[in-house]
């Protein structure tokens, strides 16, 4: 459905993305994840035709990005809604059908189909400056639907949400993919990326550094389970100088420990603490997750 082949672009003296390859199958929900910066945002708009590479190239289902049958076949959701605030969001809705060439019938039975399954029927007679950003994305996401598109590009579809509605955006995502359609995500949250996405393309500073389902990443590079240990602020830096030689790193919650046999570090961290007269608040034990990919494999966290 989609193939990038060593795409790279530079902006002036700066190299933004560096020879970026991947394809997309057919029904696949993909997604680019990385920190703002990573260049998803420069990849999703030459995917969707709006900026040019300066090396490689795209293909959807063999077309040229600008042409006007990939045009029919895609859609771009940018991570900024382009709706007039002013209008309805119905008035935006008929808008876009006629940028499509929509004849009235068509749209009607459209917009049947699309209000009961994004529910956004009670939305359409209020201005779009009145509404919620969840609301936004969900008239934008019907904007992106009206001409039935094969493939879906969403930029950070689900930045400002918060967690109910992120959710909801979610399984809308996931319904569009058991319609048939295949959709192209990037984010930079990484339950976002391991809850919707079939394979992951990790990007950093314009390079992919690891491809695969999110199963395979965190076998490949995701580490040994985290020992996470709560503790008070007074008895942190003794619990770290007690704990050195396991290697604790600053966790939000206190400090976090890696091992291929955390319920054997556990034991061994709660023997430690409590010979030095230290008692935790909690301790927990966790999988690894993207973002210890992302951080094992650029020596940072995913933000």
């Amino acid at each position: 459905m989609l193939e990038v082949v060593k795409v790279s672009k530079n902006y002036a003296d700066r190299r933004v993305l560096n020879s970026i390859t991947f394809s997309v199958k057919k029904r696949e929900v993909f997604g680019l994840l990385g920190p703002n910066g990573a260049g998803k945002t420069t990849l999703m708009e030459i995917i969707a035709g709006i900026r040019k590479c300066d090396e490689g190239f795209v293909r959807i289902k063999g077309y040229e990005p600008t042409s006007l049958e990939a045009r029919r076949l895609m859609a771009f959701n940018p991570q900024e809604t382009l709706l007039y605030d002013k209008l309805s969001s119905l008035e935006n809705l008929e808008f876009v059908a006629s940028l499509y060439g929509l004849s009235k019938s068509e749209f009607k039975r459209k917009m049947g189909e699309l209000a009961s399954k994004l529910d956004i029927e009670h939305l359409l007679k209020r201005r779009v400056k009145r509404m919620s950003d969840g609301e936004r994305r969900r008239i934008s996401l019907a904007a992106s639907l009206l001409h039935d598109p094969e493939i879906l590009l969403l930029d950070e579809p689900t930045v400002g949400l918060d967690p109910d509605a992120r959710r909801d955006f979610w399984d809308l995502i996931t319904s569009m993919r058991e319609e048939g359609r295949t959709v192209l995500i990037s984010t930079h949250y990484m339950e976002e990326a391991d809850e919707l996405c079939d394979r992951v393309a990790v990007m950093d500073h314009g390079r992919i550094v690891a491809l695969g389902t999110p199963e395979e990443l965190k076998k490949r590079y995701g580490g040994g389970g985290r020992v996470i240990v709560q503790l008070r602020k007074r008895d942190l830096a003794r619990a770290k100088e007690t704990l050195k030689d396991l290697s604790p790193r600053a966790h939000p919650r206190g400090l976090e420990m890696e091992s291929k046999s955390p319920e054997s570090l556990t034991v061994e961290i709660l023997n430690r603490l409590e010979k030095s007269g230290l008692e935790p608040l909690s301790v927990t034990i966790r999988p690894p997750t993207l973002e210890d990919v992302f951080l094992n494999l650029t020596g940072r966290r995913l933000e």
